[in-house]
C-alpha cells in the first residue's frame, strides 16, 4: 500500500519542480515521488557498494 508524506518547499524549489513537472506532463505530487524514488534506489547502491561482503569482512577476535 503506498504511503503519504507531507512536505515544505521554498518557493524557488516549487517553481522548479512545477516547471519541471509541466514539461513531463507529471503532477508535482508524481515527479516528487518518482524523484525521491529515485534517490534512496541510488542510496541503496551506494551502500551496497560500500559494505564489504560478508565473506570479505576480517574477523575482529
Amino acid at each position: 500500500m503506498a504511503k503519504r508524506i507531507s512536505t515544505s518547499l521554498n518557493e524557488g524549489i516549487y517553481e522548479l519542480l512545477q516547471e519541471w513537472a509541466n514539461e513531463e506532463h507529471r503532477s508535482i505530487s508524481g515527479l516528487s515521488a518518482f524523484l525521491l524514488e529515485q534517490a534512496v534506489r541510488e542510496r541503496q547502491k551506494q551502500l551496497q557498494k560500500q559494505s564489504p561482503r560478508s565473506d570479505e569482512k576480517q574477523d575482529k577476535n
